[in-house]
């Protein structure tokens, strides 16, 4: 490099040296400071205890509230009138086109189903041959479950909304045939109840009454059930339901066992003097064999 370019060059470099002095020397505050961050931005201070190297908290932006007339340029309308709640708000109710003309006519067809639910469907009259087979199959099914007497069959028929003509031509066909038969019933009712709980036959009769027994039937069928049977059966009940605990020496406690036990004979069907008879009966029987005084 000969003279004429040094001096050239040093030149530029003393221009370059005035030019950044005078940048500097005209600049606002915090322009160009390495700590300031971005060009034309300030920092605050940093506090006098800070350690190095914290972290510094972030500054909120503040946002200018908006008003009413923001909304709207902001593209938001008024809302929706009282009267169509379904509209959104800024459709403008029914007169825009996303308003409430198409939710209305969706709400209109929700109460139309609505009320079409609540309508009772009108039940189909069956025809005389169908109420028949429907009584018989009833009926059926009423006698393979266990014995029954007309009358019985007659209620499950009304409940089952049969009409009378075809329950009465079903009920006199299976009484034809003898699969309906009071009679039978009768004796067969006695017998297993007598039988299976020791029921009197005052209980007996009144049982019969409910299931539609005739009288005359039902003083046939008791006829199985003698005075000695019915006799035997409540001592039978008396000495199960004596308490063998009980202290039959005290006068008090025998009264009291007497009470109990005259109470579930009676409970039975068995006349309050026979229930006497056979609980004073029972409660010897016992004192005799722990050798009680009498």
């Amino acid at each position: 490099m000969d003279t004429s370019q040094e001096e050239t060059l040093a030149e530029l470099k003393r221009r370059l040296a005035e030019i950044s002095a005078a940048a500097a020397a005209t600049a606002p505050a915090g322009d160009g400071d390495a700590r300031g961050g971005a060009k034309g931005t300030r920092t605050a201070p940093e506090p006098v205890d800070a350690k190095p190297g914290a972290s510094r908290p972030a500054r909120r932006r503040k946002t200018p509230a908006k008003t009413p007339d923001t909304f709207k340029e902001d593209g938001f309308g008024e809302e929706a009138p009282a009267d169509e709640p379904w509209a959104e708000p800024g459709t403008g109710g029914s007169g825009s086109k996303r308003g409430g003309k198409k939710s209305g006519r969706g709400r209109q067809g929700w109460g139309q189903q609505g009320a079409d639910a609540d309508q009772p469907e009108e039940a189909v009259p069956l025809t005389p041959e169908e109420a028949y087979a429907e009584a018989k199959a009833i009926v059926l099914r009423q006698l393979t479950a266990s014995p029954k007497s007309r009358k019985q069959l007659e209620t499950k028929l009304a409940e089952k909304e049969i009409p009378p003509e075809a329950a009465a031509a079903v009920l006199d066909r299976f009484e034809e045939v003898q699969l309906v038969d009071d009679a039978e019933f009768a004796r067969l009712w006695v017998r297993s109840r007598s039988q299976s709980k020791s029921l009197a036959r005052g209980a007996l009769r009144r049982e019969l009454t409910e299931k539609g027994i005739a009288p005359d039937l039902a003083a046939e069928a008791l006829e199985q059930v003698s005075a000695d049977d019915e006799l035997e059966a409540a001592r039978a009940l008396a000495r199960k339901k004596l308490q063998a605990s009980a202290d039959l020496s005290d006068r008090s406690v025998r009264d009291k066992q007497t009470r109990r036990l005259v109470g579930m004979l009676a409970r039975k069907g068995y006349s309050p003097s026979l229930g006497f008879r056979v609980a004073a009966e029972v409660i010897g029987e016992v004192r005799d064999a722990r050798g009680d005084s009498v």
